[in-house]
């Protein structure tokens, strides 16, 4: 069974998550299906939370000189926490691809 909890955001507003039975500290006032609780914490303050995280990545792989870096990750939002890195396949929390072109014949 699913709720949906509403998080609010910066510039007013809010996006509705769908939770499962409820997050651990909202009280049920609702019948399933519907908004059970609002987040304490907006959206993009959950995302500040990742983003150094995301930065490090993109800083650390930019030292390998590519022309394209595609950085994938989940994000879970949670009630009691924010935002959290998640695990994706493989058990991997960041899925990191480099490009490069070299046209110019030289070797990396």
């Amino acid at each position: 069974m699913t709720d949906l909890l509403a998080v609010p955001l910066d510039r007013g507003g809010a996006v509705l998550l769908e939770v499962d039975a409820g997050p651990d500290g909202v009280v049920k006032a609702a019948r399933p299906g519907e908004i059970v609780g609002r987040a304490a914490y907006t959206l993009e303050s959950a995302l500040d939370a990742v983003a150094p995280a995301v930065q490090a990545v993109l800083a650390k792989m930019r030292e390998a000189g590519p022309e394209v870096i595609t950085i994938e990750l989940g994000i879970k939002l949670t009630a009691e926490a924010g935002a959290i890195v998640t695990k994706t396949a493989g058990e991997c929390n960041f899925k990191v691809t480099l490009q490069w072109d070299r046209r110019d014949g030289l070797p990396g």
